[in-house]
């Protein structure tokens, strides 16, 4: 739970105004861990944010991609396509794990290399992934 309580200081530091282009654009990702519903399967989640209003999601099933929008610290996920492979055992609950997640608006932010996204009921610390 250490990255819980440190995310608590780190929220309460955060800037007024968020960027016109926020930080993770351009960026992947992948989850180092989730307060809340767990991945099934293990995940991780990974996020790449391909423009500024895409995204593309992958828990261990399906990958999902769509649009976003981000006003200020809030993210808002829209309707999303996925391939359709039919996925057994642990990870078949993944996708309904990313359907939860981005069915309501999400609060993101990020310090250095590291992302969160706090939904109700769930928080995902994501570390951006390099080539």
């Amino acid at each position: 739970m250490l990255f819980v309580s440190g995310l608590g200081a780190f929220a309460a530091g955060r800037g007024d105004a968020a960027p016109a282009v926020p930080p993770f654009v351009g960026k992947s990702y992948s989850s180092t861990a989730v307060t809340g519903p767990e991945i099934p399967g293990g995940g991780p989640l990974q996020l790449t944010f391909t423009a500024a209003n895409r995204i593309s999601l992958f828990a261990g099933c399906n990958r999902h991609v769509g649009e976003m929008t981000v006003e200020g610290s809030v993210l808002r996920v829209g309707s999303l396509a996925s391939t359709m492979m039919a996925c057994p055992g642990p990870r078949a609950g993944a996708d309904e794990w990313i359907t939860a997640l981005t069915r309501e608006p999400l609060t993101w932010y990020s310090a250095g290399h590291a992302l969160v996204l706090s939904g109700p009921g769930t928080q995902v610390l994501l570390m951006e992934k390099y080539s």
